[in-house]
This record gives C-alpha cells, sequence and structure tokens, in this order.
C-alpha cells in the first residue's frame, strides 16, 4: 500500500472545483475538481488522475465511500494481473479526502477509454450477433476468468454495465474492476444466482467462479437481446420467477435464440451448480465442440399448496422465504405439525420432513431469548439448505458474515443480529444442513465454533467487537476515537492516537471495546490477559498500568519512537499508580520523572516508573518497617497514657511511700539521739 497522501489545500465547496490534486505516492495527482461519472462505481465516485511518472499512463481514480469494506485481501494479488480484458488495478492508498475532510480509500485503475457496454439495465442496445458475441465477449472474459481463476480470484460483478469498450472505435471489451467493496455488493440481483440473490447486497460472501459464470451466462442473454428481458418486474418479483420456473425459462421466455446460442445459455443459466457449464465446458464449446445440452432443473412442486399468511406456496424455497419474514406467523404451523405433514403427504419429501425435524429438536426447549426467531431461522435452512442464513431481517451467505458484519457497524445498525445468529450456532447448522459436503465447511465451522465462544467472553478485546476483526482481517479499527484516521495497523494506532491527545474533548481513556479487540485480533503476541485487564468494570490501578503496558508494547514493537502527547494522556490516568506508593518523596520524585519521560514520548519508560517491582517491594518492606516502628511508638504513647489518667493511684502509691521514708528517717535520727544521750549521761 501507498503512503497516505495529504491534500495540498482544503476543498472551497462541495463541487470541488477550486480544490487542488491530491498527491499519492508522488506518482499520481487525483484531481477531485474533474469528476467523472461515466466511470462512478457501487464504491464510490470517479475522479481524473494525472500520472507523474508516466505521461502516457491513462489512469482513473475510485474514491471509496460506501462504508462496505474493499477486498483489501485481494489487492496484492490483482495488481499483478495483466489480461487484455481486465481493467488493471494500478495502485491504492488511504488519503486525506479534501472534499469531506475524511480519510479515504482511492484506488488508482486503468482507464478503458471507451463507454460502457450498457448505462442501465433498463436501456435498449443495438443487438449483437452470435459472431459479435462469442468473439468479442465470451472469449475475452472466458480467458479473463481463466485468468482469475488461476489465482483464486472470483471477480463477483460481472455485468453489462461493468463492461467497457477499451477505446472508441475498438471492437474489444475491458472487464471493470472488483476490489473497491465487497463481492457483488453492487451487483445487480438479475445477474446473481437464486442464492445469492436472496443475500442482503452487503452479506452475498466470495461465491464462486461457477457464479461468474452464471452472470456471463445472464450478460450474454441481455446483449443478444439488446434489452433486460424481465425489466418489466421490479427485483422480487424477478426473483420469484427464478425461483418458480427456473432462470433460463424466467429470463429467455419466448424470445427466439440461435440453436447455437442457446447451448452455452442453457449450460451457464443451470441453476443447480453442479449442472452449470465450467470453464472447460466452454472453453470446448469455443472451440466447436458441441455438448450435451442441459435441461433446466425445475423444482419440485407439491400435490397441494401450502396455505400461510393468506398467499398458497407449492415450493419449499418460497416457503422459506416468507416464514424467514414473519417468525411470528411461522411458528404456530410449525409446532403444530401443518408443515410436518405438508412435507411427507403434498410434497413427498422425506428427507426434508426429517430435516425440519432436526431442525425443531436444534433450537432448544427454552422458549426464551429469541426463540422463535432461533426456531424459524433452523426451519428455513432445513427447508432451502443452499439459501442465506436468514435471522431478524438479515440474510446473509455464510462466507459474507464478514462484510454484512463491517457495513453493520458502519451504519451502526443489526450488527447484535448478527452476532445473535453466530451465538445460535446457525452457520454450524446451515453446514451440517448442505447435501453436499465441500472441504472448506470444515474451517468454517472451526471459525464460527471460535467466534461464538469470543462472544461468549463480556470483558474488553472480546464481544462483537472481536468478531468484527476476526471476519474482516483488513478491517480499520472502529473506535469513535480513530474510525476516520482509517487505522490498520499498530503503528497507524499509536499515531491515530497521539493526534487524538493532543485535541481538546479526548475521551478520559485511549483504550476502549474497539481498540482492545483490534489489538487482540491483529497481534497474536500481545497478552490477552492485559488486555482483559482494561475491562472498564475492572479494579482502576490494574486498569491503567494495564493500558499503559498494552500501549508501551505495540510502540516497542511497531512505533512510532515518540509520543509526547499520548504519554501526557496518560499522565492524566496514572495518578492511582503513582499514589500506591507510600513514600511521599518517592511520588514526588516519580511525579517529576513521569513529566520527564512524558515529554520525551517513550511508553515503556513510563511503564517502568509506575510498574517496577523492584521499586514496589522496596516501598511496601520500608512502609512495613515504618509501620512497626509507628506500632511501638503507639504502644509507649498509650501506656504513658494509661498512666497519666489514673494519677490519684500515683500520688496515693508516692505518698506512702515518702511518707515510709520519712517515718524512717525520722525513727533513725530518734534512735540516734536516744543513743548519744544515754552515752552522755553515763
Amino acid at each position: 500500500m501507498a503512503t497516505a497522501a495529504q491534500a495540498t489545500a482544503p476543498g472551497s465547496g462541495p463541487a470541488g472545483r477550486d480544490v487542488e490534486p491530491v498527491s499519492l505516492a508522488g506518482r499520481f495527482e487525483i484531481q477531485p475538481g474533474n469528476p467523472l461519472p461515466a466511470l462512478d462505481g457501487p464504491a464510490g465516485k470517479a475522479y481524473a488522475v494525472r500520472a507523474l511518472r508516466d505521461r502516457r499512463m491513462d489512469v482513473f481514480a475510485i474514491v471509496a465511500t460506501s462504508g462496505v469494506p474493499a477486498r483489501m485481501d485481494l489487492l496484492s494479488g490483482i495488481r499483478g494481473v495483466e489480461h487484455v480484458a481486465l481493467m488493471r488495478m494500478v495502485e491504492w492508498a488511504v488519503v486525506d479526502w479534501p472534499l469531506d475532510g475524511l480519510k479515504r480509500t482511492v484506488f488508482i485503475l486503468e482507464n478503458p477509454g471507451g463507454r460502457r457496454l450498457m448505462n442501465s439495465l433498463n436501456d435498449t442496445r443495438e443487438q449483437m450477433t452470435e459472431e459479435q458475441i462469442t468473439r468479442a465477449v465470451i472469449q475475452p472474459l472466458a480467458s479473463a476468468l481463466r485468468e482469475l481463476s488461476s489465482r483464486g480470484i472470483v471477480h463477483g460483478d460481472i455485468r453489462p454495465t461493468n463492461i467497457f469498450l477499451r477505446d472508441q472505435g475498438t471492437a474489444g471489451v475491458m472487464l471493470g474492476e472488483c476490489v473497491s467493496t465487497a463481492t457483488s455488493f453492487g451487483q445487480a440481483p438479475l445477474f446473481l444466482t437464486i442464492e445469492r440473490g436472496m443475500a442482503q447486497p452487503s452479506g452475498r460472501g466470495t461465491g464462486t467462479t461457477a457464479d461468474d459464470l452464471y452472470a456471463l451466462g445472464v450478460t450474454v442473454l441481455l446483449l443478444f437481446l439488446g434489452r433486460n428481458p424481465v425489466r418489466h418486474l421490479d427485483d422480487e418479483a424477478m426473483l420469484q420467477a427464478k425461483m418458480d420456473r427456473g432462470t433460463y425459462p424466467a429470463l429467455v421466455g419466448t424470445a427466439r435464440l440461435s440453436l447455437n446460442l442457446m447451448e452455452p445459455l442453457r449450460g451457464l443459466l443451470a441453476d443447480d451448480p453442479k449442472m452449470r457449464w465450467t470453464l472447460n465446458d466452454l472453453d470446448l464449446w469455443l472451440s466447436g465442440r458441441r455438448l450435451s445440452p442441459k435441461q433446466p432443473q425445475v423444482p419440485r412442486k407439491a400435490a397441494r399448496p401450502f396455505e400461510f399468511s393468506g398467499a398458497s406456496y407449492w415450493h419449499c424455497r418460497g416457503l422459506a422465504r416468507v416464514f424467514a419474514r414473519n417468525p411470528a406467523a411461522a411458528v404456530p404451523v410449525i409446532e403444530n405439525g401443518d408443515l410436518d405433514r405438508w412435507l411427507r403427504r403434498s410434497l413427498g419429501d422425506e428427507a426434508r420432513a426429517e430435516a425440519v425435524a432436526t431442525a425443531v429438536d436444534s433450537a432448544g426447549v427454552n422458549k426464551g431469548g429469541n426463540f422463535e426467531e432461533r426456531l424459524v431461522a433452523r426451519v428455513c435452512i432445513a427447508l432451502d439448505p443452499p439459501a442465506p442464513i436468514r435471522y431478524k431481517q438479515k440474510a446473509v451467505m455464510i462466507d459474507g458474515f464478514g462484510s454484512a458484519m463491517a457495513e453493520a457497524f458502519a451504519r451502526n445498525d443489526g450488527y447484535q443480529a448478527l452476532g445473535e445468529a453466530i451465538s445460535a450456532q446457525l452457520p454450524m447448522f446451515w453446514v451440517g444442513m448442505q447435501t453436499e459436503f465441500k472441504a472448506e465447511y470444515v474451517p468454517l465451522s472451526q471459525t464460527f465454533d471460535a467466534l461464538r465462544t469470543l462472544l461468549e467472553r463480556l470483558g474488553s478485546g472480546y464481544g462483537i467487537e472481536r468478531v468484527l476483526y476476526e471476519l474482516n482481517p483488513m478491517q480499520p479499527c472502529f473506535s469513535p476515537m480513530v474510525r476516520n484516521h482509517m487505522v490498520t495497523s499498530g503503528n497507524e494506532l499509536l499515531t491515530a492516537l497521539e493526534e487524538v491527545a493532543s485535541r481538546p474533548g479526548r475521551p478520559r481513556e485511549p483504550i476502549d471495546r474497539h481498540v482492545a479487540a483490534f489489538l487482540i485480533a491483529r497481534y497474536r503476541k500481545l497478552d490477552e490477559r492485559l488486555i482483559a485487564l482494561t475491562t472498564p468494570s475492572g479494579e482502576t490501578l490494574r486498569r491503567i498500568s494495564a493500558m499503559v503496558n498494552v500501549l508501551a508494547e505495540v510502540q516497542k514493537r511497531y512505533g512510532p519512537a515518540s509520543l509526547p502527547n499520548l504519554c501526557g494522556w496518560m499522565i492524566d490516568l496514572i495518578g492511582p499508580a503513582i499514589d500506591r506508593f507510600h513514600s511521599r518523596a518517592h511520588r514526588a520524585k516519580l511525579r517529576g520523572e513521569a513529566a520527564r519521560t512524558a515529554a520525551e514520548g517513550n511508553l515503556l519508560g513510563l511503564l517502568k516508573l509506575i510498574d517496577d517491582p523492584a521499586a514496589i517491594r522496596k516501598d511496601e518492606i520500608e512502609f512495613a518497617r515504618a509501620r512497626r516502628e509507628f506500632q511501638i511508638a503507639g504502644r509507649e504513647v498509650e501506656k504513658l497514657k494509661r498512666e497519666i489518667a489514673n494519677r490519684t493511684e500515683i500520688a496515693e502509691s508516692s505518698g506512702r511511700q515518702a511518707a515510709a521514708v520519712v517515718s524512717s528517717l525520722v525513727a533513725t535520727v530518734a534512735l540516734v539521739g536516744i543513743g548519744v544521750y544515754m552515752v552522755m549521761l553515763r
């Protein structure tokens, strides 16, 4: 990734006409005042770009503003793809975008030079002949898909509105980019398989090359007809037609196709992935070999419809879809056995009936805690295993939880429902219901089992925030403190916190649940126990020490070397850590040293001051000694107090002693006097 670029001047207005170019890595200048609406994409708007090193390079920029994460894991791999029919991704970076004052991800892409094959799916264009479609569309795009497939990349956005002529007057085409937002986020449902078409845009998942071939088939049909054959239907009606009749009959209808083109369309538009043509099948057809025609797979229809909410349903798939939309009404017909009887008697599908029974049993006997939603979600999976996981109005493919979670956090809406779906083990139940086992299901099950455990833990570094970062390895930190900084690494996090620390009105503490989860998800070597100690409900002294410890470790490993503002922030928090020392002189000394260390920006030095075991031990020993001396002195004082308090007894005792002494002296003197007198008489 290129280093973050800075705009040279603030914007002068919403149109950005007077905004100076944004420099990217010293190689390109993005021109905010020169938008290119003809090249806009689902991720954001397009802008003109001037290449500084190679003036012959014709490129443009997409500035991502959709709120849905880009396919960051593909950026390094797809940048090396060189194919005449693929739009080349030249560079990407996070820049300070002057039109809104926020950091934005920018993608520098090859300019196709020509127009889109269709500007809108409602447009009518000149019909392409079979030869034109074969030579100018199928051949180059099949080759491009083979190149992507060899690198394990699914495009996900094949449609006439994302295919460009390479330049004006040239018959060659170029397939548009696919990395600036989540896979198929901007794809029209018409070009999606039935299963992925039922999922929400952010939760369609990565998909497979088979999904790209399906989209290629729909594209070929539209170009041959010169129009969208179902443009009179909205997305919902179009999807229902596909489910009821199958894709090929629903889209082709009564249109007349050439016999030669009918063969690949039947193969590419097969709803069953096992029946759908592969790249090898398409290559064989292009080479002139004719394959056995594939008949459209008609969904199994019941002898009698299932009546639900005033409508009749003949297929499991349609019934599952309406159940998911109205779980409160679906629960009674599930629990009273109506659904089981319909599956066994009218549909004659014992296997499906047993799957539904398993779903009901596994939902649990506890009817609290979203029982209705959990029960209906499991039953819907049993009725239609390939369909998305549907829970509380969310519809997500199993490999789409990451992007769906990121969008939910970006919009601050619905992420708890996704967390509940994981806690209810719906992804693992989905895997168990699939009729065909795939190797990739094993790591998926392990991942979701681990995520469920993380959700059950409540401390910092766990919960729904941790799930977000585990599912999205390149997700920027969503903490409100640094969200607009597009933080993706420890170094960037500390740099952002340093800036936050310099501003008035900063939060009380630099580590919240998002920062804690982000750090532990990105850096496994950090002590998870320290992260957990930063939980707000924890003991204050231990929390503050843990915060300094965690941030110091990140600074030591990843930099930057000096963070004076962040250290100053921590000085405001470490009062309890300094006050635990009993020596007044030592506390004063620590405050002075802490201020000097903070000025140097060294968190590790700050940590050593407040978390020095030797100093703490010495202080405890000296305090214990002083306490003993104080206790001895106290006992002496108490003794004296007691003696002074009993003055009468002391006076009587002293008087008796004095009287005895005086009496003895008087008696002695008297005896001596008598003796002397007697001697003198003699």
